[in-house]
């Protein structure tokens, strides 16, 4: 039975990593859709070829570009009111178009002589080639882009390729940080498509977490039925609560739903961590445990707190939010899981836990990385110019994203492996559960036949007594000798089992000690309890079943022609009900584990089972093993218990 059920749970979750496989590879899949666009910006370390012509203090000149120490930024002189910026096009895109993010900027777009896009339409170019915008017209170009960015789309036509491209970017006066446009060459359709296809795996994590946090509810619920609720795990609900509403209303659906303008959560972004790191902390077994909270709980009030007065009064973007305190945490809470893993190095269990934890997070990162390292040119770009680069200016958002994402995938694998051990746990406990059931019902109507059986004997005895007393009368002391024999086999195969005056400690016991007996066991019994106990019928048949359970497949693993035995005590003494089953056991393995849990079916539910019974009950389950001899032992209270 336990191999069947192994091969079935392996093949389980052999096709649920078949499907989760699968399902990841046709997102990655969809996140690469068949989009080319290339953006043609110039940096330090990568040109396109441009040639710049700067028009400073009222006079055009030639320019080396220069940039700064980030190899980013583009470093012009002093007094620049415009920028050209032209190049042969060597970049064969069908049905190309040019793309850029217009602002409080002008930009004039020519192929060769031929205008394709200008901002100031209206004005005459002067000698030096430039046009010279005055208040009237840059007031007019803010009246038609209004306050946002605007994206602008400008087609290409199918003969650009070797053709000289010109961008032109006019600055207002009293610019501070004077920037070219650099546009990015697509192709609109497979744009569209990127598009699409990005939205359905936004849609697909929202969903994801949504789906999992009602899971985690759902859990926390079902624990509360149990008994053993841990209120730390609704933390986790709110982590992903948080994740579903940070997609929600920053993906495709809610800009274009109009639930990003209704609700805008730029103010969390980041902080959906908090209640993730605070669970983790409380998860702690060391000192450090309480000052990790708390300090966790205090940096996302504050965060949470400035960041909305902030975001409240516009006083900063996106990137102004992600500071040096969410990767301080990040590497507290690090910390302290790395040296309560030291401290507790010792266990076998978590050192394996800690080794898959590892390798999880490893493979995840791993994965991360390579897909940013596509956006960003290679890997080498992305650590360099992506994380570095913006470390070194005090900037943290990239970095942050890295270990946020990454942080988001390892969880969501940790808490689904949870559900999952969880859902094969419950349905083991149920398996057992149902065959605890099987046997109680067998015992009961063994019970009830060996009941019928004592009752149709009693009334026969007196026929019996008559029709011997009347043989003895007549002196045929042999034909007397033979009935008695007669009488005698019958009643032999009346059924034993009379263990207790209680109708659910006989059955129980009926069930496993006539088994015993028959299978050659010593069997011993003393249970002189009430008819009716202050105890559920569940917990004692929970207890009392997995004991004698215990007890007989212990015996059964026993060397051939060895002692084979089984005693068991109950017995209520003022308001506790004291049981005691002591029987003989191989002696236990290298491991030092109690060889009766380590081949039964569903192996290790029944001590834990019979624990929660006695916890329940105000006692404590002891059990021991000295030698052959196995021992369990408990004490129940029944003065709070419902009669049964």
């Amino acid at each position: 039975m336990e191999a069947e059920h192994r091969k079935q749970y392996l093949a389980g979750a052999a096709l649920t990593l078949a499907m989760a496989a699968f399902i990841a590879a046709v997102l990655s899949l969809l996140g690469h859709s068949n989009r080319q666009d290339l953006f043609l910006a110039d940096a330090a370390d990568e040109r396109f070829g441009w040639r710049y012509e700067v028009l400073a203090d009222g006079r055009a000149q030639a320019y080396e570009p220069r940039f700064e120490p980030d190899g980013l930024t583009l470093r012009l002189p002093e007094g620049t009111e415009a920028v050209r910026i032209a190049r042969t096009m060597t970049e064969d895109v069908p049905g190309a178009e040019l793309e850029w993010i217009g602002g409080a900027f002008g930009v004039e777009v020519y192929l060769e002589g031929e205008r394709l896009y200008s901002d100031f339409p209206q004005l005459e170019r002067e000698a030096d080639g430039f046009l010279h915008p005055a208040g009237e017209d840059w007031a007019r170009l803010r009246q038609g882009a209004g306050e946002s960015l605007q994206r602008a789309h400008v087609p290409l036509p199918e003969d650009y390729l070797g053709r000289e491209l010109a961008v032109t970017t006019y600055f207002p006066e009293g610019e501070d940080a004077p920037e070219p446009v650099y546009p990015k060459l697509d192709d609109p359709e497979s744009d569209m498509a990127d598009a699409v296809t990005f939205s359905v795996r936004y849609e697909v994590f929202m969903t994801a977490y949504a789906i999992l946090a009602l899971a985690i509810a759902g859990m926390f619920l079902l624990d509360i039925r149990n008994g053993g609720a841990d209120w730390k795990i609704l933390l986790l609900c709110v982590y992903f609560l948080m994740l579903f509403l940070e997609e929600a209303s920053g993906g495709y659906a809610g800009y274009y739903s109009g639930l990003a303008a209704r609700m805008d959560l730029r103010f969390l972004y980041g902080l959906h961590l908090a209640p993730l790191y605070l669970y983790l902390a409380l998860r702690l077994k060391g000192w450090w445990k309480w000052p990790l909270a708390g300090g966790v709980a205090a940096w996302a009030l504050y965060e949470g707190v400035s960041r909305y007065l902030r975001f409240r009064h516009d006083t900063v973007g996106m990137a102004d939010v992600i500071g040096p305190g969410a990767l301080v945490v990040f590497l507290a809470v690090a910390a302290a899981f790395c040296a309560e893993g030291v401290r507790r190095g010792g266990s076998a269990q978590l050192g394996q836990r800690r080794k898959r934890y590892v390798l999880v997070t490893a493979a995840v990162a791993a994965v991360y990385v390579l897909d940013r390292a596509r956006v960003w040119g290679g890997v080498d770009v992305y650590l360099r110019d992506g994380i570095w680069g913006e470390i070194r200016v005090g900037s943290y958002g990239t970095l942050m994203s890295l270990l946020t994402s990454v942080t988001a995938a390892v969880t969501i694998i940790v808490v689904v492996s949870e559900i999952v051990r969880r859902s094969l746990a419950t349905l083991r406990t149920v398996d057992v559960l149902r065959e605890r059931e099987r046997l109680t019902l067998e015992g009961y109507e063994r019970m009830l036949k060996a009941q019928e059986a004592v009752n149709a004997a009693y009334h026969e005895m007196r026929h019996h007594m008559t029709a011997l007393s009347g043989i003895l009368d007549s002196g045929d002391v042999e034909r007397a000798s033979s009935y008695v024999a007669a009488v005698s086999d019958e009643l032999d195969q009346i059924p034993a089992g009379q263990y207790s005056r209680n109708l659910l400690v006989n059955v129980i016991a009926g069930t496993w000690l006539d088994r015993a007996m028959a299978e050659g066991v010593r069997v011993e019994h003393m249970m002189p309890v009430p008819q009716k106990l202050a105890i559920a019928d569940e917990d004692l048949s929970v207890l009392l079943n997995n004991m004698l359970q215990n007890a007989l497949e212990a015996c059964r693993r026993m060397e051939p022609g060895a002692d084979r035995y089984i005693r068991v005590e109950m017995s209520v003494v003022k308001q506790f009900l004291f049981v005691k089953c002591v029987n003989s056991a191989p002696a236990p393995g290298e491991n030092g584990e109690q060889a009766i849990e380590k081949h039964r079916p569903g192996h290790g539910y029944g001590l834990t089972a019979m624990r929660k019974v006695a916890k329940k009950y105000g006692g404590m389950l002891t059990v021991e093993q000295n030698g052959g001899v196995f021992s369990v032992k408990t004490s129940l209270s029944l003065a709070a218990g419902p009669e049964r």
